[in-house]
This record gives C-alpha cells, structure tokens and sequence, in this order.
C-alpha cells in the first residue's frame, strides 16, 4: 500500500491482485452472500475504498484498507428499503445530509446474536461527497477525509472483537 499526495489530498491506495483476495477480505459469514460485480478486472487498483451493491439491492458491499493493516477487509452491508414518504438523513461517516432514498439503515451482522445498524449513504459514496462538499466551500477535505478512515476502521475493530462465524 502505498500513500500519495494528490492534488489537495492524502489519500490510501490499495491493490487487490486476484478474486480469491477479494473473497478473502470478507468475513466466512459474508463470504456466503457475497455476489461479485460481472466486470472486475484484477489486479483490481482502489482508491480509499471499494464498493458496490449486488443486483437485488439488498447488499451493499465495502472493502477497506488501513496503512498498518496487512491486508484489506471486506463487510457485507443489509440496506434497509426505504418507507412511507421521502424524509431527510445525516450520514454518520460522511455527515453528507440526502432523502431516505440517499441516506439509510445499514446493517451488519456482528455474530450470531448481534447486528448494528448504521444511517450512512446506502451507496457507500461518503468520499465523493466529501469531496465535492469540499471544492464547493473551497476547503481542504483531508481531515474529513482522514475522519471518515477512522470511523470506517472502528466499524472493522468492532467486526474483529467479536467471535468468528
């Protein structure tokens, strides 16, 4: 892994050489409804992180990675379908404020007797919008940016203090 300078930011890049790699960020639990995007190409280059939902909907996946980690680690996100009329929300990682269509409940399965739900962008866009806020205001958007790392790496902590599947 390595850490670059680009443009106004510091930002994490991470490589992922194969589909077996991939498969093996995740968690067994996950790994059981993991569903791949058709179009990957590896080594598979990522900027900050990695996502996408699986053709249903239900799922959104995320993969991460953190300097001082030795290899990079994958959730499986339930989304909760939006109900009822369209009504406002605040991102927790990105504080990006959006519709219930942009910002929802998504949660993760801790262990057998344990989920956590999460308000978040229900497409897992928190760097972009991070970003744009930032060009908007004319602001440097590497502390958010290094915030949004930190609350993403607690959600990892937090996955690895519970008992395996």
């Amino acid at each position: 892994m390595q850490t670059q300078i680009n443009n106004f930011q510091k930002e994490i890049f991470f490589s992922v050489d194969s589909e077996k790699e991939l498969i093996q960020a995740f968690r067994l639990r996950d790994q059981k409804k993991l569903v791949l995007p058709d179009n990957l190409k590896f080594p598979l280059n990522v900027r900050s992180y990695f996502t996408w939902k699986e053709p249903s909907g239900v799922y959104v996946y995320l993969v991460f990675k953190m300097p001082n980690w030795d290899m990079p680690r994958g959730v499986a996100f339930k989304r909760t379908p939006p109900t009822g009329e369209s009504v406002g929300g605040l991102c927790n990682w990105c504080h990006a404020y959006g519709s219930s269509e942009e910002i929802g409940f998504l949660s993760v399965v801790m262990d057998p007797n344990i989920s956590n739900s999460y308000i978040l962008c229900r497409d897992l866009s928190c760097i972009e919008k991070i970003e744009d806020a930032a060009m908007l205001a004319g602001k440097d958007p590497e502390k958010p940016i290094a915030e949004l790392y930190h609350r993403m790496s607690k959600l990892f902590e937090r996955l690895s203090g519970h008992k395996p599947d």
